[in-house]
């Protein structure tokens, strides 16, 4: 006889909860307990990871950032600034068991749902990876869902033929002109260009320059993030770029760029250099995560992506329902 638990893991646990985000088909480095904890701090939310165990063997889990609304009641979500997804991850199926993964599947999310509306939640939104196609359990316990899509470049075609015209315009443009690329650590000159790229939209970054210090001390740490700039022949930075990557595909997570040097080409040709350096380096794909706003769509499309769906589920007490029509007016 099966026994199902479903529990908040202990900091001492993170490490089979990063044993099942190695193994997992859909969990990205968004699911890491390193990028999970450093998010935790650097946004002040308090970090809950809920594993679910089948005869004590952790099959599937969700980690969610908590918050208070008003300072009374406690919402929680799988998302944070600088953080797309994250959400529910289950343990690797062999691919000719489709039958048994679906029942196995729906059994887990049902228990994780009973056990996730215990713990005093007035609203959970769950934004889960790409990967994760199916949350056909979720709506059959009741959830909402909404979509989303995110931008999957395959790096096993020549890229630059791939290409829109415009893009490739601009990349012969950036060579003409000798911009140059260099991968160094310079979280002070990136983000004088974030800040840079947000102001032009009237925006205020969504992350602090120590949020980038911390989160570029753990890519070296665990070699799975790097910068890189596009500088003009008088040494100003034009553009700049964060790539991370898990064992999955690489991710152009956080870009920036200098309006006034935007006319150089920078942001095609750092974009083509990053695509290509990834290529060289026997990555499958990228996901260059630009797909859900109108003018980095248009930007990203150039480069000929696969659009990619994800889903966010979500579960509200009617309490949160009033609050939010309260906010509306």
């Amino acid at each position: 006889m099966c026994k199902i638990e479903v529990r908040e893991l202990d900091k001492r646990e993170y490490k089979i909860w990063d044993q099942l985000v190695e193994l997992s088909p859909n969990a990205t480095i968004f699911h890491s307990s390193d990028w999970l904890t450093r998010c935790s701090e650097s946004f002040n939310k308090k970090l809950k990871i809920y594993g679910c165990f089948e005869n004590d063997e952790l099959v599937c889990g969700c980690s969610l950032f908590v918050h208070k609304l008003k300072n009374i009641s406690k919402i929680a979500s799988s998302t944070c600034p600088m953080t797309p997804y994250g959400g529910v991850i289950f343990k690797q199926f062999p691919s000719f068991k489709v039958r048994k993964q679906l029942q196995e599947q729906q059994k887990w999310v049902s228990v994780l749902c009973s056990s996730l509306y215990n713990e005093g939640f007035i609203s959970i939104e769950i934004t889960n990876s790409p990967d994760l196609l199916d949350i056909r359990p979720f709506k059959w316990n009741k959830w909402g869902c909404d979509v989303f899509y995110a931008y999957y470049l395959d790096l096993n075609k020549d890229l630059y033929a791939s290409f829109s015209k415009d893009v490739r315009s601009n990349v012969k443009k950036a060579i003409n002109l000798d911009l140059q690329i260099t991968k160094i650590n310079n979280i002070d000159a990136f983000y004088e260009l974030y800040t840079m790229t947000f102001a032009k939209h009237n925006l205020k970054p969504p992350a602090d320059k120590k949020f980038f210090v911390n989160m570029m001390d753990l890519f070296e740490s665990k070699n799975c993030g790097e910068m890189r700039f596009m500088k003009t022949p008088s040494d100003e930075f034009a553009s700049s770029e964060i790539t991370i990557w898990d064992n999955k595909r690489a991710y152009s997570w956080a870009a920036a760029s200098n309006e006034e040097l935007n006319y150089t080409g920078s942001t095609s040709f750092l974009m083509y250099d990053t695509c290509q350096d990834f290529k060289d380096r026997e990555f499958k794909e990228i996901n260059i995560m630009s797909a859900n706003s109108l003018h980095l769509a248009k930007f990203a499309s150039g480069f000929n992506p696969k659009l990619v769906p994800y889903f966010r589920v979500y579960w509200n007490k009617p309490l949160y329902n009033l609050f939010k029509t309260i906010h509306r007016f």
